[in-house]
């Protein structure tokens, strides 16, 4: 799978996802413990194709690097880059990409009976509460973080 650069803007880079000619990684079906080592086997079962996993939707899915802070109690750092479905419909507790008053923002969703909120993962920000005077628009549903270690 690679990257194809979409466009910018003053904070997020938008790109397309391409399969490649690489599309598929050997899985080894032993477990990694994440305690104390032990022996594993050298056994390869299958094959996992990368694009086939992350994207469900191709055409209405794509892939934006964020930047910012608000979403790191999530997972989500600065530099990650989020694979987002556009055809998924959002549901509560989401996290989603949405256009809040012409700015693009990533948030989890949260509604309860009366009221729509966009959270973020982060106790130095404070939830958005969406009223009617606001222009807001869910672009998609964020599925997948890819995130370097």
């Amino acid at each position: 799978m690679k990257f194809k650069y979409l466009k910018s803007d003053d904070e997020l880079i938008f790109y397309s996802i391409e399969e490649s000619v690489l599309n598929d990684i050997p899985v080894y079906t032993d477990t990694v413990p994440a305690g104390f080592p032990s022996p594993a086997e050298d056994h390869m079962d299958l094959d996992l194709n990368l694009h086939e996993y992350l994207v469900q939707h191709p055409s209405a899915t794509f892939c934006v690097r964020v930047v910012g802070e608000s979403m790191i109690d999530a997972g989500i750092h600065s530099g990650d880059v989020m694979v987002v479905d556009r055809a998924l419909e959002p549901q509560n507790n989401n996290i989603v990409l949405a256009v809040l008053n012409g700015e693009f923002t990533v948030k989890r969703i949260k509604k309860n009976r009366t009221d729509l909120y966009l959270v973020p993962a982060n106790e130095s920000f404070k939830p958005i509460k969406i009223t009617e005077t606001m222009n807001f628009q869910v672009w998609g549903v964020v599925t997948h973080i890819i995130h370097k270690l």
